[in-house]
């Protein structure tokens, strides 16, 4: 009998030799590992030209709210599906006049997607760092707000549950995709449903409904299963718990609103700016999936291709999780029933068990807390992607963004370097909102032998695989079929893509 020990050893040296000197690598997983790349930086410049179109809309929509209020939300203008289609075209023909991508080595590859993804990166974490600077007067030990500091809070919160309300209103009947350019997203009502609701706790809690309004007699928190709209379970709180939790879901929600704010005054003063502008925040809240706890919503419009989120947590390079003892590796193989061990293509395991979901500096490291999309429904209509590149596979199942049932996945997984070239100069500060550490730093001839920059850190992201848009973040597990390919899974989980899950998870002993 062959032993499977040593053909998995020879089979993994092989393909660092391809990934390392420019080999093609045929094998089905580095062909996956590929085709998602290539759509990944595909619809990141996509992204770019949409963005620049977007400038001058953006512009003056900060003179007109949707609401009465000063605190303003940046909107996204629609866009036709013709002019979807020729930026798409123009990003196509970019990318191959600026790189042929078909004949990277899979390292130059990598490489060339962190070049697209990087200013986003750095935009991310410079909002964070702002809008938390701008916050920082509270004192969280206490758990109570200064005088000045909850008028303003209280405003933020009011005028957000009125644009809510708006939106609700508007949706009276049924928006239902019923949107001219035809790439929008699903129904946002449950989205605005749960938000009103979860703003409509916080006002009762801190007594901050105006004048003789107050509807705590209406405002149950919709607990069917012991929890609110936040997703938490006050019932089952210690006394001195309840009072932190809703201070933080104030800090949260203002967060998000001061986000659209801190980017339109940024960007304004400056007509070329290229800079990415936030018409979006993230939210956490009780997820749309029955039983699943919490859930990411985006609030606002992300168009495809956005980095969307981090995924924080420890992170174990390659190197020391092989050598990892017996003891570590049972753990890092078991003990993970919210399924949030994250392997990337080049085997580096994030591991997000221990990270905060209420409590973060950095407002977008949430990936951690987004689901599984849920089981798709035999009446579910089909998704009509804004991005729908041809990869030009011999075969349209291999796909990734082959068209999908409602309420599949949106984003998708990404790899992340943080480089000390996005730390330079003033933007040292921002060091800390790397929502990373290493649990064993990586060896000095690991980490710089092979990359271009100067890694400090390596982390996951979030892309997202369509316009999203008011609604739930949802990106497929891949959940590895387990030894031997058994597929057993948790029986929650749906495979939606079968030919991708068993690429990503090749043997590397077949």
């Amino acid at each position: 009998m062959k032993s499977t020990k040593k053909r998995g050893i020879i089979a993994r040296f092989q393909r660092m030799l391809r990934t390392i000197f420019g080999a093609t690598d045929d094998t089905p997983r580095g062909l996956q590992e590929r085709q998602d790349m290539y759509w990944i930086v595909l619809a990141v410049a996509h992204r770019k030209l949409r963005m620049a179109n977007q400038i001058q809309h953006i512009r003056g929509s900060t003179e007109q709210s949707p609401t009465s209020s000063r605190h303003n939300r940046l909107i996204w203008q629609e866009e036709s599906s013709e002019q979807i289609e020729q930026l798409m075209d123009e990003a196509v023909n970019f990318l191959d006049e600026k790189t042929d991508l078909s004949e990277m080595s899979i390292l130059r590859l990598r490489s060339e997607m962190q070049k697209f993804l990087g200013p986003q990166v750095v935009q991310m974490m410079i909002v964070a760092y702002d809008v938390n600077e701008g916050m920082r007067k509270v004192n969280d030990d206490e758990y109570t707000f200064e005088e000045d500091e909850e008028q303003e809070y209280k405003e933020i919160i009011l005028n957000e549950y009125d644009h809510v309300c708006q939106l609700l209103h508007n949706s009276s009947g049924g928006r239902k995709d019923v949107i001219t350019n035809g790439t929008r997203t699903p129904d946002p009502v449950s989205f605005y449903q749960i938000k009103k609701g979860a703003i409509e706790t916080l006002l009762t809690h801190f007594n901050w409904w105006p004048g003789q309004t107050n509807l705590h007699a209406q405002t149950t928190d919709n607990e069917q299963d012991g929890m609110d709209n936040f997703g938490f379970a006050p019932k089952e709180a210690d006394s001195d718990i309840l009072p932190a939790m809703r201070y933080y879901h104030v800090r949260n929600l203002v967060r998000s609103s001061l986000v659209r704010r801190a980017i339109a005054k940024s960007n304004l003063g400056n007509e070329d700016s290229q800079q990415p502008h936030f018409t979006y925040s993230l939210l956490t809240f009780k997820s749309t999936i029955p039983s699943s706890g919490r859930g990411v919503f985006v609030d606002g419009f992300a168009p495809a291709g956005t980095l969307l989120s981090f995924i924080p947590g420890k992170v174990w390079p390659k190197e020391h999780l092989q050598s990892a003892s017996l003891h570590t590796q049972m753990q890092l193989s078991q003990n993970d029933p919210r399924h949030q061990l994250s392997m990337r293509y080049d085997d580096i395991l994030i591991d997000s068990r221990q990270s905060p979901y209420t409590v973060v500096d950095n407002l977008f490291a949430l990936g951690h807390i987004v689901n599984h999309p849920p089981v798709p429904t035999a009446s579910a209509p089909l998704l009509n992607h804004a991005v729908t590149p041809d990869l030009q596979c011999e075969n349209d199942e291999d796909s990734i963004i082959r068209r999908q049932p409602r309420l599949g996945p949106n984003c998708v997984t990404v790899p992340i370097n943080f480089t000390e070239r996005m730390f330079e100069g003033d933007n040292d500060k921002l060091r800390s909102y790397i929502p990373n550490e290493y649990e064993i730093p990586p060896t000095n001839v690991s980490k710089g032998m092979f990359e271009k920059d100067n890694i400090i850190m390596h982390g996951m992201g979030l892309v997202a695989l369509r316009d999203v848009e008011d609604e739930e973040l949802f990106y497929d597990y891949r959940l590895s079929p387990g030894e031997g390919g058994k597929g057993q899974y948790p029986s929650w989980y749906h495979v939606w893509d079968e030919v991708a899950m068993h690429n990503r998870w090749e043997n590397d002993d077949s």
